[in-house]
């Protein structure tokens, strides 16, 4: 699969972490909202054309490496690779800076979060894009455990990380910063909410606000979910499936290459993705997630060694291919159990346990107590039933904005959600700037 492509299904695979229709409308909707598509699969595939790796005139996106933990630079097989890397947008003067954290496996060069950065980038803030917890190179060089995947540890290496990415931008790169923000969407607003909870207490960073865009609120139901999906390749049968990911491939890299907000642009991909069925896009979407999932598997088995993997160490690739057979189930229980069980030392729990205490539900009301946190959150994403995702506007109310369709994430390049979001971070007139007949400024 060309790196274009992945990327582009890496987005369906962090948005579409679920399936189904809600049929019924939620109440307390906002008025007047015209979103196209009611199918939420279909909302959400079409988050793939957001991706903004065209160059921005005038400027170029910095890589930025920054070392957080001691003793991981020189792994055998993983030398040289022990630092974070992060994207860095920056302006040429001073300016707030926003920390955006993309979902599952994502790193900060492909994808959503670019397209995000660049909405933020010309509103004149820096930004920093962090690589997921559950990438591997997170893993590798700010994950204590070696082992991400349990949200409230995973925060508090992010929270280690983005201390030490401050520092380097300070004094290596000379960035003035007037403020700091936070932008996490899918499995990042989920560990943004634990890092709320972590500054608010030991406020070693200052961030004035959060916006949390659709954060699972249950991710031990989500993996399963994809889990299932991976097993479809058996009933679909090699050549099936093979010729399926061909299929994707041929309509997606025309749209890939436009990487534009336009709904024109969009509707013509949207039109042609709704041809797949239901059980065809989930593989497509779980595929993805499992080809990301050994590279991290092959990374925790270099810092932890707990022999999960048969062949030798000198055998990268054997280790990879091997590393291929294992589940996201499988991760978590063979690899992240007794690793999470040594941190929160806590030897009996299992993963259910584990999970429930990952959610949202323990620091809720820490959440709802806290006016630097604003959520956003569709009626149809199917992460969650309508009743939980009820529950939780009710526990936040105004500072949860809840639309009627979307799925999950597929709506973010609609204008009204480009301006709430915008507007969230003090940003306001935008759409009226920058889409009124004959503007310039679109990308």
């Amino acid at each position: 699969m060309s790196t274009r492509i992945r990327c582009v299904v890496a987005l369906l695979a962090m948005a579409s972490l679920g399936a189904g229709v809600i049929s019924a409308q939620p109440r307390r909707l906002p008025e007047g909202y015209d979103y196209p598509y009611r199918d939420p699969y279909l909302a959400t595939v079409t988050v793939a054309v957001l991706n903004a790796n065209s160059p921005i005139p005038g400027f170029t996106r910095q890589v930025v490496h920054v070392p957080v933990l001691p003793g991981r630079n020189g792994l055998p097989s993983l030398e040289g690779r022990g630092s974070v890397s992060v994207a860095l947008y920056r302006q040429r003067h001073p300016a707030p800076l926003l920390f955006v954290l993309p979902g599952i496996g994502s790193n900060p060069y492909f994808g959503l979060s670019t397209y995000l950065a660049r909405l933020f980038h010309q509103e004149g803030f820096h930004v920093v894009i962090l690589p997921s917890p559950m990438n591997w190179n997170f893993a590798l060089a700010a994950s204590r455990s070696g082992a991400p995947g349990h949200a409230p540890e995973d925060a508090r290496d992010l929270y280690a990380a983005m201390q030490n990415i401050l520092g380097v931008l300070s004094t290596t790169y000379d960035v003035k910063i007037t403020g700091l923000h936070f932008l996490g969407v899918s499995l990042g607003a989920l560990e943004g909410a634990y890092l709320s909870v972590i500054d608010a207490e030991e406020r070693k960073i200052g961030i004035e606000k959060y916006l949390l865009v659709n954060p699972p609120l249950d991710l031990s139901y989500a993996l399963k979910k994809l889990d299932e999906w991976a097993a479809l390749r058996g009933e679909l049968g090699k050549d099936r499936a093979d010729r399926l990911r061909a299929r994707a491939e041929a309509i997606i890299e025309p749209y890939a290459k436009d990487m534009r907000d336009d709904p024109a642009t969009i509707d013509q991909l949207a039109q042609q993705l709704s041809r797949f069925t239901t059980q065809e896009l989930q593989l497509l979407i779980a595929g993805y997630v499992h080809t990301v999932l050994p590279e991290l598997v092959y990374v925790t088995q270099v810092v932890n060694d707990q022999q999960v993997l048969s062949a030798a160490k000198d055998q990268p690739r054997r280790r990879l291919q091997e590393a291929k057979g294992l589940t996201l189930m499988d991760y978590g229980e063979k690899i992240g159990m007794p690793l999470w069980r040594r941190q929160t030392a806590d030897p009996h729990t299992d993963l259910e346990d584990l999970s429930r205490r990952g959610s949202l539900a323990p620091i809720l009301d820490r959440l709802r107590a806290n006016p630097k946190v604003h959520i956003m959150h569709n009626a149809d994403d199917v992460l969650a039933d309508r009743a939980s995702i009820e529950e939780l506007k009710d526990a936040m109310g105004d500072r949860m904005t809840l639309y009627p369709t979307g799925g999950h994430l597929g709506n973010l390049w609609y204008r009204q959600n480009k301006e709430d979001i915008l507007r969230q971070f003090g940003i306001s007139g935008w759409v009226e700037a920058r889409l009124a007949p004959g503007a310039r400024h679109r990308f």
